[in-house]
């Protein structure tokens, strides 16, 4: 079973800087956890990379079973979702993490309805890796509102503030690669 997320306006992109959706359907918002309502983003959105410099549509690439993403008929286009990734200038494409639309999960767990055919799947689960942290102290409270820094395996640096739970936001890599992770906010 994997979680995936709703991406909306203002989610940063794993490039680093101030990389970010900045697309969404004014229509459709979901409140963030800082209680801030924000536009929902769907394939096809504009994203600012800043690693490159200029602006990219969302594409499709979660490994989230398509009938999943729910569709606005009203701009025909599906919900994007946590890992997507921007058609960007970059040689590798950022993905698109999902840290204010979170209150939208999609639960993936490999079912598939009767009309679904095989073919629909990506087939590349297995080698996508998408990670989050539970920050504890030493006695194993939960570290609540507590600034973090990621270090991503291409180098980008991420920063965040974990939520309620003590959790980070959700991090993709392709196959299994080394996140750094550390408390506060450091410059690298």
């Amino acid at each position: 079973m994997v979680v995936y997320y709703a991406v909306v306006k203002g989610d940063p992109l794993d490039s680093g800087g101030n990389s970010q959706v900045v697309g969404g359907n004014p229509r459709s918002t979901i409140e963030g956890p800082d209680g801030q309502e924000r536009e929902q983003a769907y394939l096809g959105h504009e994203a600012w990379c800043a690693a490159c410099q200029s602006f990219g549509v969302i594409v499709a690439d979660a490994a989230i079973s398509d009938y999943l993403r729910g569709t606005d008929e009203t701009i025909g286009a599906k919900e994007a979702v946590g890992g997507d990734i921007v058609i960007c200038k970059c040689e590798r494409h950022p993905r698109v993490l999902s840290e204010y639309g979170r209150q939208v999960e999609y639960i993936d767990d490999g079912w598939k309805p009767a009309s679904a055919s095989a073919a629909s799947s990506t087939g590349s689960a297995a080698s996508r890796h998408d990670e989050q942290f539970t920050l504890r102290d030493a006695a194993g409270k939960v570290l609540r509102d507590t600034y973090y820094t990621i270090r991503m395996p291409s180098g980008g640096i991420l920063h965040g503030v974990t939520d309620s739970r003590g959790c980070t936001g959700r991090y993709s890599t392709n196959g299994a690669q080394r996140i750094a992770l550390y408390l506060g906010h450091r410059e690298a």
